[in-house]
């Protein structure tokens, strides 16, 4: 496999002020042969303006994975899909509301654990009442780099089901967190766990807050990530 660059569009923050940012996420994971796009945030005219300071166009993207249904993860979802090449794939969690999805869009709809293509799978776990929510996954040499929309279904329990399914470490772990609620004691807790998996580098950003974010800074030093609207980040394949 090539080398694997995530450009993140959309995120609370951002790394440089010449990006919009706002509550949401969405990112671009691409491995040469597939652009992956990772949800589309929660403001479409950020996000194409974002896209554009990326240099990212909609008619390259190959896939489009939405992580779940809430709506600063899906705004513009009609839009970019409407704007997708043919031969293009739509990959949504089960118990998605239905969109208006163009015809020529191929939609598959992810219930538990699915390879996209070689060496790229999701996986959708259970997140609260009527809620999924679906995970992007991309083997390396380094390991598995596992991108997360705000893992409702508890960021220790995805990050041990995905090394269960796949038997290999975990290399990165990138995305919301969903700690922004979740008290201290209990934040290091989660920091135990993931160090003792192990995880080798932690991203959290988006719903992970910001006290959440300070304590996993704090914890895994050089390896964490500061990420946000604007990060590119290249994992080499050797």
């Amino acid at each position: 496999m090539n080398a694997v660059t995530i450009k993140i569009i959309y995120d609370n923050c951002k790394i440089d002020n010449t990006f919009q940012e706002g509550w949401g996420f969405s990112c671009l994971v691409d491995v040469g042969h597939r652009k992956i796009l990772f949800d589309t945030g929660a403001d479409s005219q950020a996000f194409h303006a974002n896209l554009r300071k990326l240099g990212i166009r909609c008619e390259e993207i190959t896939d489009v994975v939405f992580s779940h249904k809430h709506g600063d993860h899906t705004e513009g979802l009609e839009d970019v899909v409407g704007k997708l090449m043919p031969d293009s794939r739509l990959f949504l969690p089960k118990r998605f509301p239905p969109k208006k999805i163009p015809s020529h869009v191929s939609t598959t709809i992810v219930k538990d654990f699915h390879e996209i293509d070689a060496g790229i799978f999701s996986l959708v776990l259970k997140g609260g009442f009527l809620l999924y929510e679906q995970a992007l996954i991309i083997t390396t040499p380094q390991g598995l780099v596992v991108i997360t929309g705000c893992a409702h279904p508890g960021i220790v329990n995805l990050l041990e089901t995905v090394k269960q399914r796949l038997q290999q470490p975990i290399h990165l772990v990138l995305g919301g967190f969903h700690l922004f609620k979740t008290k201290q004691s209990d934040v290091d807790t989660i920091i135990h766990h993931l160090k003792a998996l192990p995880v080798q580098i932690a991203a959290p950003c988006h719903c992970s807050g910001e006290a959440a974010i300070k304590r996993f800074q704090d914890a895994f030093e050089d390896r964490f990530y500061k990420v946000g609207t604007g990060t590119v980040l290249t994992i080499e394949n050797s």
